[in-house]
């Protein structure tokens, strides 16, 4: 039987690991399957909290000819490229907060009944599943934004977290510009092999004193060490292919709302266009959270998004559109940055799926059903954009997740509480 092993000795080797920026124990284990001259599938989730105001957001027109709503209107040159889906549905589990629920569990992978993390149904959200089949050839397997740049510290990491590598465990998201172009463009934002050959020395030290369960963790672990020695490797060749980054480095976050959520924008598009990430998420900002934020050149002081959708009367709603509108401004930004991208044939945004929703549609009676989602490009020719699909609550939103994670290429049959995929959308 093999000695008692002390637990700080363990903990020696793994502490080096953990600094590294990428370092994840459920890295891409298989690359993506790639096709001679075709680019490569990139998929984007974009995140708005509160839900919407359903009167000025939600077409009444279904079909290629819906009309564009005053929420919408700054979409009016992109119609042809996106896929509007409303009337899906997602299920509250009680015993959480209903906020709580809305973004934490938007693309989870658990039906309401698997409540894996206390009594959230949260598991391994959809960004990630798809990461782990095409992530596997870029520097980094996904990318995790948010910006919620608010200093205080009013909810927990279930108002502000959509993307989870499994139930509980919350994938870390970068709000500050400065420390994404690190970390894509390599400024100080890189692991040495330096460091990985002391970890690799550390865990293969250790394989004598432990017995076959633990052989078999440290193995894992020593497979997660040698991924990013691979996302090394990436990450030299990226540096000598680029150059320079195709950007100045970012100050940090700008004063600006809109600059800030373009210049993320940017950062996931550059991640795309450069074949440094092929997944990406970002938080435009939390759940509920109330604190006051200045919308500049909306309003002329802060305005409280969560509170709004609460307060009753006209005023209220049209400042709501307002807000939906801007978020859908960030959207229509993004995608037409990518359409502008010569790729191919055809521009990046034909390799491309990107998704913007909210977990409720009406912030004010915290409703779970009928939900809407954007969804923009082709996915390199799996989608077929250019119609608004209302499925009258009849479909759960798991659905629409089941048939992105499957244009993916993931090889599932059910997601969540999915029920089929939506062939309407399918080229």
């Amino acid at each position: 039987m093999p000695n008692p092993l002390h637990r700080r000795t363990l903990l020696r080797g793994l502490g080096a690991s953990l600094a590294l920026p990428w370092l994840e124990a459920m890295a891409p284990r298989a690359r993506a399957a790639t096709v001679a001259g075709k680019p490569p599938q990139r998929f984007a989730f974009i995140y708005t909290p509160n839900g919407y105001n359903q009167q000025s957001f939600v077409p009444k027109v279904t079909g290629a000819g819906w009309e564009l709503t005053p929420a919408l209107e700054p979409l009016a040159d992109l119609r042809k490229e996106l896929t509007l889906c409303t009337g899906l549905d997602r299920q509250f589990v009680g015993g959480t907060g209903v906020h709580a629920q809305c973004g934490a569990c938007w693309l989870t992978s658990s039906p309401p009944s698997e409540t894996l993390d206390g009594g959230f149904p949260t598991n391994i959200t959809l960004d990630q599943i798809i990461a782990r089949t095409i992530g596997g050839d870029t520097v980094l397997p996904s990318l995790e934004l948010s910006c919620n740049d608010f200093t205080d510290n009013k909810e927990t990491r279930y108002y502000e977290c959509i993307s989870w590598a499994g139930p509980g465990y919350a994938a870390g998201v970068e709000k500050n510009p400065r420390a994404v172009f690190q970390r894509l463009f390599g400024s100080g934002g890189r692991p040495s092999r330096g460091v990985l050959d002391t970890v690799l020395e550390d865990a293969k030290a250790l394989q004598a004193k432990l017995g076959r369960e633990d052989r078999e963790k440290l193995g894992e672990y020593l497979e997660s060490v040698h991924a990013t020695e691979h996302r090394i490797e990436l990450a030299e060749k990226a540096a000598k292919r680029l150059k320079q980054p195709p950007i100045p480095e970012p100050a940090g976050i700008p004063e600006l709302r809109g600059d800030y959520l373009r210049l993320m924008g940017d950062l996931i598009v550059l991640a795309f266009q450069n074949d440094l990430a092929r997944v990406a998420s970002l938080v435009v900002d939390p759940e509920r959270w109330d604190s006051p934020r200045m919308f500049h050149g909306l309003f002329d002081k802060p305005q409280n998004h969560h509170v709004l959708t609460h307060t009753k009367g006209e005023e209220a709603k049209a400042a709501i559109t307002k807000i939906d509108r801007f978020h859908v401004e960030l959207y229509a930004y993004v995608v037409g940055r990518l359409r502008e991208i010569r790729e191919g044939e055809g521009t990046l945004l034909d390799s491309c799926c990107v998704v913007m929703g909210s977990g409720l549609s009406d912030g004010d009676t915290h409703k779970y059903s009928d939900l809407e989602v954007l969804v923009a490009g082709r996915a390199g020719g799996v989608l077929q954009p250019g119609s608004h699909h209302h499925f009258a609550g009849e479909v759960p939103l798991a659905n629409l997740w089941l048939t992105l994670a499957q244009a993916a290429g993931v090889k599932r049959e059910r997601f969540a509480d999915s029920t089929g995929k939506i062939n309407k959308i399918l080229a």
